[in-house]
């Protein structure tokens, strides 16, 4: 009787600790930012963010040949952008703010911010010369054409997913 007690309680834990497992596995409860292939087969890569914090998006203008800086916010699973920094106001660049946006000019650059609106995703076309897209967060940089492949056409999308996604990917900042 007793030995009949203590295998039931082992097999109580052990069915408890695959459950477990299989939760921490498949759940799909880490906040990231998912940089997915549109154009071609491949693995995501993934940028484990928590909700409020901010990244920045920077690559050289094909025009101007000078850097711009895109910086957002992760809320409710989606993109906010937060700010705006360029050098040039010609070819594609806003000469000014849009209405409840600020304009300012700081040592020789453009800066707007308090920007209006979301994005659910952001799809990315990767430069193959000049543009080095490169995501900046948590004072690190990482250039998408070494990590995804210049030329490559992508998705920037906040997503939560599992550990399992995680490890099938490659991941930014660890």
């Amino acid at each position: 009787m007793k030995h009949q007690k203590f295998y039931l309680i082992i097999i109580g834990i052990s069915l408890a600790a695959v459950v477990l497992a299989v939760v921490w596995a498949f759940y799909p409860y880490r906040s990231v930012i998912t940089f997915e292939p549109i154009d071609r087969q491949g693995s995501n890569a993934y940028m484990p963010i928590t909700e409020t914090e901010h990244f920045k998006l920077k690559f050289t203008h094909s025009v101007h040949l000078s850097d711009v800086v895109e910086e957002y916010e992760v809320r409710e699973g989606r993109l906010y952008p937060v700010q705006m920094i360029y050098e040039d106001t010609a070819i594609g660049m806003p000469s000014n703010a849009e209405e409840g946006e600020t304009f300012e000019v700081k040592d020789g650059k453009y800066y707007i911010s308090d920007l209006n609106g979301f994005h659910e995703s952001i799809n990315l076309s990767i430069g193959q010369v000049r543009a080095d897209h490169t995501i900046i967060y948590k004072e690190k940089s990482y250039l998408l054409k070494d990590i995804l492949g210049a030329g490559s056409f992508i998705r920037i999308v906040p997503q939560h997913v599992s550990n399992w996604e995680l490890m099938r990917g490659e991941t930014l900042d660890e």
